[in-house]
């Protein structure tokens, strides 16, 4: 069985310290912020720097928005250590909050610049699943978001919780947003027509909830209703949002591309 012991600090010198998990931040905003450049011109009113803007701006937004939404979700332990609400730097970040946050960013910067939100949100939703994989590995190394007590062969103990073997919830988690990442890879090179515009972005989400709500059953989660976590109901309602979306995108493609019918001739 393994006993998970991972030093999460990647350099360390006196007070200052880099971790895997920064540097994943640090990747994403690199990543993301080249791949809309490169779109600059492509799509209306975006420049380069309105793009790097965009990247930076949804990424503070979406990380106070992932924070808040962890906060209210363990809100008895931090109604008794307020300080640490804003010690970010040692993990608690619900994805959940940031998406919701940082969808609402994208939105309001495309509509201040008269900008596509469409076209933003199909570019970003290709790299973003595998900056996920890359943060749940770092969730791994830090041994948090840790799985539930299990029997498995595979089973891991995390010290810093308790010694009881548990599901690595985390890489599985990893795995399946590898595998979205690759299917988020395929849906971008069939979806080129205009009348597609959207379509990447709700293929991500649909797909995404879909997966975050199976691997949220191997997962701890301190409340659960019905069986089912806070992740798993939210699962829900951004899987109804995508699907419904996606369905109305393939409705539109579907009566654009419909040839249109000539007038009888007199």
């Amino acid at each position: 069985m393994y006993v998970h012991n991972i030093n999460p600090d990647l350099i360390k010198i006196g007070p200052f310290v880099i971790r895997f998990y920064g540097m994943v931040y640090a990747f994403a905003l690199i990543l993301i912020s080249h791949i809309l450049s490169k779109k600059a011109g492509e799509i209306k009113n975006l420049t380069k720097d309105r793009a790097i803007d965009l990247v930076i701006y949804t990424m503070l937004s979406g990380i106070i928005g992932a924070r808040i939404f962890h906060v209210l979700n363990e809100w008895s332990y931090y109604q008794d250590n307020l300080i640490q609400i804003f010690q970010v730097w040692k993990g608690g970040l619900a994805w959940f909050g940031g998406l919701l946050f940082g969808v609402a960013t994208i939105l309001y910067y495309c509509k201040k610049h008269n900008i596509s939100s469409a076209k933003i949100l199909d570019v970003v939703a290709v790299p973003v699943p595998f900056t996920i994989f890359l943060g749940r590995i770092a969730n791994f190394i830090n041994g948090e978001h840790w799985g539930l007590p299990t029997t498995v062969p595979w089973a891991m103990v995390f010290p810093l919780i308790d010694n009881q073997p548990r599901h690595p919830a985390q890489i599985y988690e990893a795995v399946t947003m590898l595998l979205l990442f690759f299917v988020m890879l395929f849906v971008s090179k069939k979806s080129k027509s205009k009348a597609s515009d959207g379509v990447v972005a709700w293929y991500f989400l649909t797909f995404y909830s879909l997966f975050r709500f199976t691997t949220e059953f191997f997962r701890y989660a301190e409340l659960r209703f019905i069986g089912l976590s806070i992740a798993q109901y939210m699962a829900l309602v951004t899987f109804g949002i995508g699907l419904c979306l996606l369905i109305r995108s393939k409705s539109k493609k579907s009566n654009l591309d419909k040839p249109k019918k000539r007038g009888k001739k007199k």
